[in-house]
């Protein structure tokens, strides 16, 4: 299993209000990422340090799924509509930051 973390900070600094405006589009995020080959899950984690931080959270079943879901144009198009909803915070605080791990089995 692949995890993919994007991480970003967003203008929204209220988390109802993140939640809320992401809930509004997780259907067509979710949709999306279901029809991604070797998709296994997503969350989004809120970020309690740091005001308007979060991050999206994706399993893969291969390192191969996950490159293709990014370069492919899926990875892309998600964040698209995630922006539309949750606007990014202004330079230089919202740079998107991506890292992926293998996920070690016990």
């Amino acid at each position: 299993m692949v995890v993919s973390i994007l991480r970003r900070k967003s203008r929204l600094t209220d988390r109802a209000r993140w939640r809320s405006q992401l809930d509004g589009v997780l259907p067509k995020i979710t949709g999306i990422l279901e029809k991604s080959s070797g998709f296994v899950s997503v969350e989004y984690a809120w970020d309690v340090n740091e005001e308007g931080a979060f991050a999206q959270i994706t399993t893969w079943r291969t390192e191969d799924d996950c490159k293709r879901y990014v370069r492919e144009g899926a990875a892309a198009t998600i964040a698209t509509i995630e922006e539309a909803a949750v606007p990014t915070a202004p330079h230089p605080d919202g740079r998107w930051v991506r890292q992926t791990y293998e996920v070690a089995e016990p």
